[in-house]
């Protein structure tokens, strides 16, 4: 789960910045981030503590899945060509670890077919789990509370008092979303299971 997080979160910011670039906004090339390189997107909290924390509860037995995240890219929605450009940009996160997803569900699929005994079926419960926590990464950012993309996705469409209203949940939004992982992970762990069975299906895993 842990090399899935790092892959998944890495790749994840990286996309953020590059469909950011491509509409206009230079702010993450400017700011060095517009890079594969983990040191450069590591939150010491995010991307270790939570996860770490997490790990510590799923081997207890007192949850079911890991999550974690990347110090954000930085994003200037002035500097896009178009305003619809901040859905495209939101977006490019959760889909590129969607794509993640389907590309190690697809190498598993390859790996069962070789059938290369008990070394190359670890090398299988790596390559599963890197799947699972992109799916994981997908269905969670989507999620429309600040500061998760779906949040960006849908104030992008809200106008006037709505939208005041819904931005002042922002700088409460972090507390909120931890909130929801400790005190609802039974749903949301049965929630990632359901999307991660549907792709494993896909796939006649």
């Amino acid at each position: 789960m842990l090399v899935g997080l790092i892959i998944g979160v890495i790749v994840h910011e990286y996309m953020h910045g590059y469909v950011a670039y491509r509409m206009g906004d230079t702010t993450a090339k400017r700011a060095g981030r517009l890079t594969l390189d983990p040191l450069a997107h590591i939150d010491p909290v995010g991307t270790v503590i939570l996860p770490g924390v997490l790990l510590l509860f799923t081997a207890m037995g007192m949850g079911g899945f890991v999550i974690g995240y990347a110090k954000p890219v930085p994003i200037n929605p002035f500097l896009f060509r178009k305003p619809r450009a901040i859905i495209w940009v939101s977006l490019a996160g959760p889909l590129s670890n969607l794509a993640l997803c389907l590309l190690f569900l697809g190498i598993m699929r390859v790996l069962i077919m070789l059938d290369g005994g008990s070394v190359l079926q670890k090398v299988e419960y790596t390559v599963l789990y890197i799947a699972y926590i992109n799916a994981v990464l997908f269905v969670f950012n989507l999620i429309p509370i600040p500061p998760l993309d779906g949040s960006r996705i849908v104030g992008y469409y809200l106008r006037g008092e709505a939208k005041r209203i819904y931005s002042t949940i922002e700088p409460f939004g972090f507390v909120i979303v931890m909130l929801l992982v400790f005190t609802f992970g039974a749903f949301f762990s049965n929630l990632f299971n359901s999307v991660f069975d549907f792709f494993l299906r896909i796939f006649g895993l």
